[in-house]
């Protein structure tokens, strides 16, 4: 189960501290709201980390360390562009450029200062996800995160130092005059020559080949020194090259992956400034507003995806929505056209049957989801859709079987398991509802769903106490009239009229049209005198 949090409520220290201190493995995926960093985790050991197009640049680092020569560290790159699958780590041990002792050496100290970094982002989000580790092939240290945490703290106190007295990173840099005769260090004349007038600082951190915290301090040196200064007159920035939109493409998806869609939806919209037919930022868009609901929403965006680029996952999302929206029809219509892309698509063919269950026609439906559930043994859809067409034929037993058949084969799906109560509920089976309900909801404790089933299936049996708990719950967000209205039943009975009052408004407003909670409201206010 995934483990989010603020980083505001959570410093990142303490999470990798609660992480590693109990052994897990995964990847903790990290963001400011402008950077995104992922640090992997194997059995408490830290392992890999890395800051989105961030510039690490493995063979420059070994250049600048005299490791190797340009001329090698082109060589590499061009074996890696005929062989993407291969790192460049690997490429140079094997053209014997380095040993496997160097370029561990070299990681490490890439993924302390990645991490030392993302120690200084005191506000934003993160997000742990159990035994997600790096790709295999990825070349991996192990590092105690006690001895880095210690090392970041340190240099962390030496960052609170300046950080307050360097301009925004927004900030433009220009050169001081006659400065050129200056007797700078390599690493100063380095940082100068990153300064054109018109680049921010943020623009030379990334340019530069020196790490965060030393980039820094070079920087508030040659300021306080008077070698660099801001501009007195504003720059005019140049304009944001096309290049550019992989940057934004690619934090885009890391923020969707990660569920944090208001920060996909500012890059993704950053790309359609520089592109605006740019059929991946649209598509990702789309996806968004499905999860959402605004199906209108997504419709626009998917169908200028598809006019941009026709491609199999925008046809797939567009049947989805358009089956959302009532048109079942032209769901099927868009389905023919990725049929020409992809015939034996297993998520094609999921759609299909969805289709045609939308359609009412549950022969048609009946075969795909039955040759789906033949072939491919990892869909469970197929199980849903298959029940719920023998109970819409009034064949419950048989309902029942199917979902009985699904939960062995997927014992920890919660759905599964709501639904086979509900269908035992709906039977006169109490007590084997209750099961499963309780077992979906060890499986998935905050499944809105679940809550909801079960607190409905106490509330009718008037165990109000637990029916409480679980509708309590649900979060007020996706809470629907029913759940409001049946909470501020139960508050009432316990004496809490003020309480069951707030609580049948805000079900009003949800369903301003049902005479039940309107009749209790007036009654309510009548009896209190209101």
């Amino acid at each position: 189960m995934a483990i989010k949090g603020s980083l505001t409520e959570a410093s990142l220290p303490d999470v990798i501290q609660l992480l590693t201190y109990s052994l897990k493995s995964g990847c903790l995926s990290v963001t400011d709201g402008k950077n995104f960093g992922n640090i992997f985790i194997k059995n408490g050991k830290i392992i890999y980390a890395t800051i989105l197009n961030s510039k690490e640049r493995l063979g420059d680092i070994l250049v600048l360390k005299n490791k190797i020569d340009n001329e090698v560290l082109s060589r590499a790159l061009e074996i890696k562009k005929s062989n993407k699958q291969k790192k460049l780590g690997e490429i140079l041990i094997e053209l014997g450029a380095i040993d496997e002792e160097t370029l561990t050496r070299v990681l490490k100290e890439q993924i302390e200062q990645t991490i030392f970094t993302m120690l200084t982002w005191e506000k934003g989000y993160f997000n742990f996800e159990a035994d997600l580790l790096p790709k295999p092939g990825q070349f991996t240290v192990e590092l105690s995160a006690q001895e880095l945490l210690l090392e970041g703290a340190r240099q962390i106190d030496e960052w609170r130092k300046i950080e307050n007295k360097l301009p925004p990173f927004e900030t433009p840099l220009v050169k001081k005059e006659n400065v050129d005769n200056v007797p700078f260090t390599e690493q100063e004349s380095k940082i100068m020559a990153l300064v054109d007038g018109i680049r921010s600082i943020d623009e030379i951190l990334k340019l530069s080949d020196y790490d965060f915290f030393e980039t820094c301090r070079t920087i508030y040196g040659l300021l306080s020194a008077g070698f660099l200064e801001k501009p007195k007159t504003p720059v005019v920035k140049k304009n944001t090259a096309a290049g550019d939109i992989s940057e934004y493409k690619n934090l885009g998806f890391a923020f969707y992956k990660t569920e944090m869609f208001e920060e996909a939806i500012r890059e993704y919209n950053r790309v359609l400034e520089i592109k605006p037919d740019e059929p991946e930022a649209l598509l990702f868009l789309g996806l968004i507003a499905i999860i959402h609901k605004d199906y209108e929403g997504a419709q626009d965006y998917l169908e200028r995806s598809l006019k941009a680029k026709k491609r199999l996952s925008t046809l797939l999302a567009l049947a989805f929505v358009y089956n959302k929206l009532g048109d079942p029809d032209k769901a099927l219509e868009l389905l023919n056209q990725a049929k020409e892309l992809a015939p034996d698509n297993l998520k094609l063919q999921c759609a299909f049957g969805i289709c045609y269950f939308k359609k009412n026609d549950y022969n048609m439906a009946t075969q795909f989801f039955n040759s789906l559930k033949e072939n491919s043994l990892e869909f469970v859809t197929p199980y849903i859709y298959l029940a719920y067409i023998k109970a819409q034929q009034g064949d419950i037993a048989g309902a029942a079987k199917i979902l009985t058949e699904a939960i062995d084969k997927f014992p920890r799906n919660a759905f599964l398991k709501n639904n086979l109560a509900v269908l035992y509920e709906e039977n006169n089976q109490p007590e084997e509802a209750e099961r499963l309900y309780r077992e979906a909801l060890e499986n998935e404790p905050y499944n809105y769903m679940v809550c909801k089933n079960f607190a409905g299936f106490y509330y009718e049996a008037q165990i109000l106490g637990a029916a409480k708990e679980l509708y309590e719950r649900i979060p007020e967000s996706d809470a629907d009239w029913q759940v409001l209205f049946n909470l501020g039943n139960i508050y009432l009975r316990q004496g809490n009229a003020e309480q069951a009052l707030e609580l049948w408004e805000k079900a009003k407003k949800l369903a301003p049209d049902r005479e039940i909670v309107l009749r209790n409201i007036e009654l309510l206010k009548q009896s209190s005198g209101k």
